[in-house]
């Protein structure tokens, strides 16, 4: 709790002096660049510092569940001195100092923080960063880490290296989430969604109804370029095993199996073994739930994909819930196609759920 408060309370005082900040922000430009692009500046001798490694650890980490290797993000350094406006208004800004050294990139860093803030750093060693919002463009995320050490930041960063990640994860979705629905949603899908599988999902524009049984719904849109799907599959908890990584892939491979996808019928999907399977517990609309990452494939190697998927339990109807996007993009770079597919899965409700 008290990184969350600093993060609202100390966004404040940071920075508040500096003219490029305006009351009314629709005097300001539109942020600009490409998905999962973020813009960093600190001093260039520590970027090619122990600092350096750290922050390119953090944000370049290979993105969970892809065969073929992708970062998280993709981070482009900018020397302080050479941060111009149109740098500036990136869609995602990262500013990183620490209060030791005089460079030229120190002192201009330290220019965007008041006394006050100042202050603040060199008496508290626990905090470390702060966010800001349309600093100085519309549909802007900044994010500030400083310390007094290098050393001290490198711990902060090390410890907290996954809500770094998440955040600006979060921020992607909430971007792609006004892209996607801009467009008239599917309201015959959803509303049979309801009806038929007493759950809700936000489907947008061009979806449609694939396959379907008494428990299991695929959701599909294909063009000529990425094939994008939504499976819903359901059945009665039991108990809590079934949130183990074995029984997850175990369920999936089991409800995937009826589905025949390939040209014979020894052609199912599958889980692919060589992807290491990335689980992690979450709060997913305020309920438990287990995340899984990886990859599958035809059982004759012809096809192949990322998939992530969430498994949770429905109490009002005693109701195991797995629900999975996965694609299929031959020759193109997955990481934003899986983004974009987990920001429809993150409006996923049940009835239930709904109606509270």
């Amino acid at each position: 709790m008290k990184l969350l408060l600093f993060l609202s309370v100390f966004a404040g005082i940071i920075c508040t002096g500096c003219s490029a900040i305006l009351d009314d922000k629709s005097l300001l430009p539109p942020a600009r660049g490409e998905s999962g692009e973020i813009v960093l500046t600190m001093d260039s001798a520590k970027w090619a510092g122990s600092l350096g490694e750290e922050i390119r650890n953090t944000f370049r980490a290979p993105f969970p569940g892809l065969i073929q290797d992708e970062p998280m993000f993709n981070l482009v350094y900018v020397d302080p001195d050479k941060l111009n406006s149109v740098l500036k208004n990136s869609k995602n800004l990262v500013f990183v100092n620490t209060l030791e050294g005089n460079s030229r990139g120190d002192i201009i860093l330290r220019n965007y923080f008041t006394d006050e803030s100042l202050k603040k750093i060199q008496s508290d060693s626990s905090i470390f960063m702060s966010k800001q919002l349309d600093l100085f463009a519309r549909g802007q995320t900044v994010l500030h880490l400083f310390q007094n050490t290098n050393e001290i930041l490198i711990d902060h960063i090390k410890t907290k290296r996954a809500i770094i990640q998440r955040y600006f994860a979060d921020v992607e979705k909430a971007r792609y989430r006004l892209a996607l629905y801009k467009a008239p949603r599917e309201k015959g899908i959803e509303d049979h969604l309801l009806q038929n599988h007493q759950c809700v999902l936000q489907v947008p524009y061009g979806y449609e109804i694939a396959v379907e049984t008494d428990n299991t719904i695929w959701i599909r849109l294909l063009d000529n370029k990425v094939d994008k799907n939504i499976f819903i599959t359901y059945k009665d908890y039991t108990d809590e095993s079934a949130f183990t990584r074995e029984n997850i892939v175990s369920y999936r491979d089991r409800a995937w199996r009826r589905f025949i996808l390939g040209d014979d019928s020894l052609s199912y999907m599958i889980t692919e073994p060589l992807v290491p399977i990335d689980s992690t517990g979450l709060n997913m609309g305020n309920r438990f739930t287990v995340e899984a990452r990886g990859a599958w494939k035809l059982r004759n190697n012809s096809m192949g994909g990322p998939f992530v998927g969430y498994v949770f339990v429905d109490e009002t109807l005693g109701r195991l819930y797995y629900v999975e996007a996965f694609a299929y993009a031959p020759g193109k770079k997955k990481r934003n196609i899986v983004r974009e597919l987990e920001t429809i899965l993150w409006t996923f409700q049940t009835e239930s759920e709904q109606a509270s």
